[in-house]
């Protein structure tokens, strides 16, 4: 609310002054705090006539407002970038493409947009996702070569800038450009020594990406079939979401069912699909409905954390493997290709997300053991050994960073060690007097004294050790890790590090758009620096 000040009196309320400069420094803050307010918004006639009946003086401008956007956007730029820089955690980036579409058919234009995301878990584990960066690519959108080849396009400057080019972990991007050098040439400047696992970690894929490659290339082979149905079966006007055109060919499914589209009026107006390309439209329905019901499930999760997307793919690909014996011919052939690209990605994605899921305390590394066996067979023990190791390796560098002196947990003492008399029965008595003083056994003494010291166990070891907790789907591991960190103070960090990478870069229903996400029309309107400075603050704004 813009604040209006008591002061001098014949402002045209008694004792109410209006101030310009306080307006605009108030919107200013709400315009860089939430989209519900943009700058224009000043400018706009019924939003002016609104504000002068709380004050015939009210008069604020655009360019004021501006102005002041500018000003907030700075002053939180410096508290972020000062909690960025002390921050004692990883953090992990992803990167989106969003697209402006303006104009007719004759005057079309689209622009496309590069949005960079910080992503990490606070010290009150909360996951957190505020944008670095947002700026136009100023190519067309038709181009798949938006950065020179070798070139970052001055990302890894801007991660100096912030202060934070040692604490990157990972890079999350789409895989729609076959192109990767932006990822390698930002992984270059990183050096090594403060990459996880040598960098193999560094480049994740994005989940919500490959299955809309995956989607796409299955009704691309009834393409035709697909442009038949639309001229009996309006699709309207939708959303670019991928279940949304299943969900059109089940209406349009039901209808033949029912008889609508066998009459002789619609036979011979339209070229109406034979009953075996139905069957087709029906095969491929049923495979990308199983398919949703599963994802809708994953990317709705409130807190979408990296633990849980192994199970979510396990049961993907037990659904595929199903579909794959299929006693239709065509429905096996889909799912048969569709697995050839999911088990790439797998393999891409596993090591991820099986550490990722060993630090959810329902799975740890039982379920490693059992998903490798299922998938890899007897390969299985050795992938999921790697994986024991990778995770080892890791806590070891965790301890390196955070020693916790004097946080080992004990074991007891077993009977065995235990003193005990020696049965004399049978001993050869000594030979006269043995003054002789042994120097091996004064040193086996304290060989014995070392190794009688109760064993050490890390954080890991304990935890691993632990049972597993009982299957729940409403589990919460942020929560868990947030009052368990007292237990396991070093394995916590690490948690705290791998269950905020994003597997995926879009969630929720935008996970499912089969082309580039919209950018926000009243922001991209604006000058390069003032569009940038609303859509980072406003991400940061739960901060303040």
């Amino acid at each position: 609310m813009i604040d209006m000040p008591r002061g001098v009196p014949g402002s045209g309320k008694p004792g109410i002054t209006y101030d310009e400069q306080n307006a605009a420094r108030e919107f200013a803050n709400m315009a860089c705090s939430s989209e519900d307010f943009p700058p224009q918004m000043v400018e706009d006639e019924n939003f002016g006539r609104f504000l002068q009946t709380l004050n015939p003086q009210f008069k604020l401008s655009f360019k004021k407002v501006g102005t002041e956007c500018m000003k907030v956007y700075k002053e939180r730029k410096e508290e972020t970038k000062k909690f960025l820089v002390n921050f004692d955690g990883r953090i992990s980036l992803s990167m989106d493409i969003l697209r402006h579409e303006s104009g007719r058919w004759d005057t079309f234009n689209c622009e496309d947009y590069l949005c960079l995301y910080a992503h990490f878990i606070d010290e009150n584990w909360k996951l957190k996702k505020w944008v670095l960066n947002f700026r136009s690519l100023w190519g067309s959108c038709e181009s798949d070569d938006y950065i020179p080849e070798g070139d970052d396009g001055g990302m890894f400057k801007l991660l100096q800038d912030w202060g934070i080019e040692n604490k990157i972990s990972t890079f999350t991007r789409n895989d729609e450009d076959s192109d990767d050098s932006l990822v390698k040439c930002v992984k270059s400047h990183i050096q090594d020594k403060n990459l996880q696992l040598n960098g193999q970690l560094f480049r994740v894929h994005c989940l919500a990406d490959m299955i809309k490659t995956m989607v796409e290339d299955v009704f691309e082979m009834i393409k035709d079939i697909i442009d038949k149905v639309r001229e009996l079966y309006s699709f309207g006007r939708s959303l670019p979401l991928w279940y949304l055109t299943t969900s059109h060919l089940k209406g349009a499914l039901q209808l033949w069912t029912m008889g609508e589209f066998s009459s002789e009026d619609v036979i011979n107006s339209y070229n109406v699909p034979p009953p075996e390309e139905w069957k087709k439209v029906e095969g491929v329905c049923l495979i990308v409905d199983k398919i949703y019901e599963v994802l809708n499930v994953l990317f709705e999760t409130k807190h979408l954390t990296s633990n849980i997307y192994l199970y979510h793919l396990d049961e993907l690909r037990e659904i595929l493997t199903q579909f794959s014996t299929d006693s239709c011919e065509f429905v096996a052939t889909l799912a048969k290709d569709m697995l050839k690209k999911f088990d790439k990605y797998w393999d891409d994605m596993f090591f991820l997300l099986a550490i990722s899921a060993v630090l959810d305390p329902r799975f740890k590394m039982k379920y490693i053991d059992f998903v490798c066996s299922k998938v890899k067979g007897m390969e299985g023990n050795s992938q999921a050994a790697a994986v024991f190791v990778a995770m080892n390796k890791l806590f070891d560098e965790y301890e390196i960073r955070f020693p916790e002196k004097d946080k080992f947990i004990s074991e007891p003492a077993s009977d065995s060690d235990s003193d005990s008399d020696y049965d004399s029965e049978g001993e050869v008595p000594a030979a006269g007097n043995a003054n002789y003083t042994f120097s091996v056994m004064k040193k086996y003494e304290e060989f014995l004294q070392l190794s009688d010291l109760p064993a050490k166990k890390t954080d890991l070891h304990c935890y691993l050790e632990q049972p597993v907790l009982p299957w729940s789907q409403d589990f919460d591991a942020l929560t868990w890790w947030s009052t368990a960190g007292a237990k396991y103070p070093t394995l916590s960090r690490m948690a705290r590090d791998f269950l905020a990478i994003p597997v995926s870069v879009a969630s929720s229903f935008e996970a499912f758009y089969t082309e580039a996400r919209p950018a926000d029309a009243r922001v991209v309107c604006l000058k390069p620096e003032l569009m940038n400075a609303l859509v980072c603050s406003r991400s940061w704004y739960s901060k303040h």
